[in-house]
């Protein structure tokens, strides 16, 4: 979690801010309360407990981060960094494109297994179809670069095509992993690797 000054340090009342001295928190502060929220209580957290935990009304998160899809959209930008490190991290050291593949799915299994809570918070929230998309193609970034950089797959809309079709059927999967642990994630890796990279080299022999 990235970690902010705390909450106690914010800045107190001054002109035009509420009566009573109330202690109000930044943006950052706000989404840091919301995540350890989050982490403790489980994706069911309501904006209500968050507002309690940043010691703040829920008026001043809402004026301060928006409403629950805003909170999410926002939250969901941290995940999808988080991930995208997780990515990157595991991608080192690895140079055939199959086991870049399955490291880079390693990798965001252990971004999502690391902030689980998180993860389901975000995927269960709805989201705008416009701001939706703008965070899948986020998600999709550097799945789109290794597909771009495999043999047969130069073309950005296969690329494309390749990437959404993998990151759904990722949401899928890590949800019912979430939901039941039914597997331990480097077999989930491998197990996805085994289903998705044959079609994936079908696909660059084809062309």
């Amino acid at each position: 979690m990235i970690r902010h000054p705390d909450t106690a340090d914010a800045v107190r009342r001054g002109p035009g801010r509420p009566k009573g001295g109330q202690v109000l928190a930044s943006r950052e502060q706000l989404l840091d309360a919301a995540e350890r929220v989050i982490a403790e209580q489980g994706p069911d957290a309501t904006m209500e407990e968050i507002a309690a935990a940043a010691t703040v009304t829920k008026p001043i998160l809402y004026r301060t981060v928006g409403d629950r899809a805003a909170l999410v959209n926002a939250l969901s930008e941290a995940m999808i960094d988080r991930i995208s490190t997780a990515i990157g991290d595991a991608l080192t050291g690895h140079t055939q494109p199959r086991e870049q593949f399955e490291a880079a799915v390693r990798g965001y299994l252990s971004a999502v297994d690391a902030d689980r809570n998180l993860f389901l918070f975000v995927n269960a929230g709805r989201q705008e179809t416009n701001e939706l998309r703008r965070l899948v193609d986020r998600s999709a970034t550097l799945m789109i670069e290794l597909f771009t950089a495999a043999p047969g797959l130069q073309t950005p809309t296969t690329a494309q095509t390749w990437a959404y079709s993998i990151l759904g059927a990722f949401q899928v999967v890590t949800v019912m992993w979430l939901g039941s642990d039914y597997s331990d994630r480097n077999t989930i890796a491998a197990d996805l690797t085994a289903l998705l990279w044959p079609g994936i080299e079908l696909a660059g022999r084809a062309d």
